[in-house]
């Protein structure tokens, strides 16, 4: 089956997982490393957000939920103990 949208975190994940640069030859790549590593690390920052909207606020301080109408991401779990 394939899909269009309506996508779970998970392959949300999974698709982000695919975008990231292999670097399996640093030596010959050194010249372009840091961009391919901040490429990398852009993808990484989008993984650790969908991560975030899985957690479970009950369980979790940085546990994240997105409001489609706003278009805004706020943190859902509880505080931090003082």
């Amino acid at each position: 089956m394939l899909k269009n949208n309506n996508w779970t975190n998970e392959e949300v994940i999974n698709i982000l997982e695919g975008c990231k640069i292999v670097i399996d030859d640093r030596d010959r790549l050194s010249e372009h490393l840091a961009v391919l590593e901040a490429h990398n690390d852009g993808i990484e920052q989008a993984i650790i957000q969908f991560c975030d909207f899985d957690k479970d606020p009950e369980e979790y301080h940085d546990a994240m939920a997105y409001d489609p109408i706003e278009k805004r991401i706020y943190v859902t779990g509880a505080p931090l103990p003082q």
